[in-house]
């Protein structure tokens, strides 16, 4: 063995406990629960925790409440009043239940941070706004009620006859509802103008909720005086109702077809006579002499001889409910106090509202299938079927006479029928201009648009008797080239398409009840400084008319006639100048057109272009706006008003 491998390695050198080279010893750790640390994250936990909670239940408080008041609404119509306050408990305690949740600990303390508090004292507001809601609905509930009698008293409808006396002791709990609502509206104007997006949608539709029934408190208020007189407090009043029938269109609506005179005798409501109006009221829709308001181009400008059928040409039902009073007279009639009109639309909802109706002809009739079952199925039969099937659509019409007579289900048809008001469906026009306020405020009246610098105004009016123009479908194209010096020249583009089945009818028989072709008068309405007018239509059989009319509000009209074969369209062209000044001057300019409307079981789709001297600012409608050019696409269903504006108008 080596001298080296007998050398034991040395020993290393100890060093004092201080050295530099003694290895520190591990520090003990601290337990979890003894640190500062975890006590101030578990601290920060606890308050997220909380703050998450809390807004979790504040959202859920709200979720409550917003189901109970949609639960409220739908068991007020329907005539629960036990289960309408219940829901009206349930949302009072859930919203009181959010707003505690809002002003209490820990949501209060961001009202420190400028944001938050913004967004919780407009919540704050609106919760405040629900309860004065609330407090509306509870006296609604039991007006309510008190009219259709599910409270177990006495209705105010019942046995056919209005209480006259009991309507007007229910003043105080309308003007109690109408103070609750003013506080409520009071509420949400007081939130701050700078609330989040949400927010602010939210306390939009609630607005618009409580302008809704203000809006009926209106229109309550405004009628009242009368209401005695309209009911026959001072004697009968009598009213003709008209069906009106779609398939044979006019400008005024459909063919008057079916009618019923109903009579209020001291607030007694009695159906004294119904029937289709060519074979029970005039036989064969006689031609008798009569003096419309209405002229060209609806009716000759004299010596009208149309049947009752037609009395209602005019677009406006303040001029055509005065002509079908004067029709009915001129055709042997007792005169009426008023005349209301209903179409498919008003009769559906009437139907949704009371449940389906059994006809041995259609079957189940209900609000969805009603305009199918009624006409679509209808006119597709031959015509041997037709006068049973006169007779059915009779029995239905006499069905819905007698729900309206039933003093719960008459307010649920008022209400439902009253809902289609503003796309004209229903429409009421009284003797002697009576209530023309109150009928516009409710949207009742049938008015076009007031007038406008620029007129969109286009209707067919069907001129050989057939039953097609369920099958129409219509688009309008209405283009502006908008000068600096306030004119304008406008084409007009309508496309009418007869979407009927062939049933090959021959060509001798184009003048029928049952036949698929169709042929209108094309009436184009035309705003009153309208120059340089011109209207044609596309290639085929056409009807020219160069008279230009003046209607009864003094602007002009012309029209033009022409034959469309099944599965084919009619394409009218109108153009038109307005002079300078018409819509402002130097560049500083508004446009603004107001949009008639004609009723259509297919509602007409209306494009506007307008191409002005400089990038507009959107005042009404819904454009889309690119340089100078603004485009707007709508499916027309009611009367509305579109604008722009150019430059500095002020």
């Amino acid at each position: 063995m080596s001298e080296s491998e007998n050398t034991a390695s040395p020993e290393p050198e100890s060093t004092d406990e201080d050295g530099p080279d003694q290895a520190a010893p591990t520090p003990a750790k601290t337990p979890l629960h003894k640190r500062r640390s975890t006590w101030i994250w578990a601290a920060v936990a606890a308050v997220g925790a909380w703050f998450l909670i809390t807004l979790g239940m504040t959202a859920f408080h709200a979720q409550q409440a917003n189901k109970a008041l949609n639960a409220m609404v739908d068991q007020i119509a329907a005539g629960d009043p036990q289960a309408a306050q219940a829901s009206i408990d349930d949302a009072r305690a859930a919203s009181q239940a959010a707003q505690g949740d809002i002003n209490g600990l820990p949501l209060a303390a961001l009202k420190l941070i400028p944001y938050f508090n913004t967004n919780l004292t407009g919540a704050d507001q609106f919760l405040s706004s629900a309860q004065s809601v609330l407090d509306a609905a509870e006296v609604s509930n039991t007006l309510y009620a008190d009219l259709s009698g599910t409270n177990g008293g006495p209705g105010v409808f019942e046995d056919g006859r209005i209480n006259i006396a009991a309507l007007e002791a229910m003043q105080p709990q309308v003007e109690q509802i109408q103070a609750d609502l003013s506080t409520a509206q009071g509420a949400i104007d007081e939130m701050p103008a700078n609330i989040s997006p949400i927010l602010r949608t939210v306390s939009d539709k609630a607005t618009e909720q409580i302008d809704g029934i203000q809006k009926g408190m209106r229109i309550y208020e405004m009628m009242r005086p009368d209401l005695p007189q309209l009911l026959g407090a001072d004697g009968p009043q009598t009213y003709l109702v008209v069906f009106h029938n779609p398939a044979e269109l006019y400008a005024g609506g459909g063919a008057s077809l079916n009618a019923a005179l109903v009579e209020f005798d001291d607030g007694k409501m009695e159906v004294v006579d119904k029937g289709a109006v060519s074979s029970h009221f005039f036989p064969g829709n006689p031609q008798v002499p009569w003096n419309p308001v209405a002229a060209g181009p609806y009716y000759a400008e004299s010596g009208a001889t149309d049947g009752f059928a037609w009395s209602n040409l005019h677009q406006d039902f303040r001029v055509s409910g005065e002509d079908m009073m004067r029709s009915w007279v001129a055709n042997g009639g007792q005169p009426v106090d008023g005349v209301i009109s209903l179409d498919p639309k008003a009769l559906a909802a009437a139907v949704e509202a009371t449940g389906p109706i059994e006809s041995e002809l259609y079957g189940e009739i209900t609000a969805e299938n009603l305009v199918q079952k009624l006409f679509y199925e209808g006119y597709s039969e031959d015509a041997a079927a037709q006068a049973k099937r006169h007779e059915i659509n009779q029995q239905l019409i006499e069905e819905m006479l007698s729900r309206m007579q039933d003093g719960g289900a008459a307010l649920s048809i008022a209400r439902a029928m009253f809902s289609t008001a503003p796309g004209q469906h229903i429409r009421i026009y009284l003797s002697d201009g009576r209530q023309e306020e109150a009928l516009r405020e409710a949207d009742a009246d049938g008015a076009q648009p007031a007038p406008a610098p620029d007129r969109i105004a286009f209707y067919t009016q069907n001129q050989n008797a057939s039953k097609v123009d369920i099958f129409q479908t219509r688009a309008l194209v209405h283009d502006v080239r908008l000068n600096a010096d306030g004119s304008a020249e406008v084409t007009q583009t309508a496309t009418v398409t007869n979407n009927a089945p062939d049933n090959n009818t021959p060509l001798s028989q184009r003048i029928s009840y049952t036949t698929r072709w169709a042929f209108h008068w094309n009436i184009a309405l035309l705003p009153k400084k309208a120059t340089d007018v011109q209207i044609s239509a596309n290639e085929g059989e056409i009807k020219t008319d160069d008279k230009i009319y003046t209607d009864v509000d003094g602007r002009k009209a012309v029209r033009i006639g022409r034959w469309i074969p099944p599965g084919e369209s009619s394409v009218i062209t109108l153009t038109y100048s307005l002079p300078a000044g018409t819509f402002g001057t130097d560049g500083n300019l508004e446009y603004r057109a107001g949009v008639e409307h004609q009723l259509l079981i297919n509602e007409a789709t209306l494009t506007v272009t307008v191409r002005g001297p400089s990038q507009p600012t959107v005042l009404e409608g819904d454009w889309t706006v690119d340089g100078d050019n603004a485009t707007t696409t709508f499916v027309v269903t009611a009367p509305t008003t579109i604008a722009l504006g150019y430059g500095d108008r002020g």
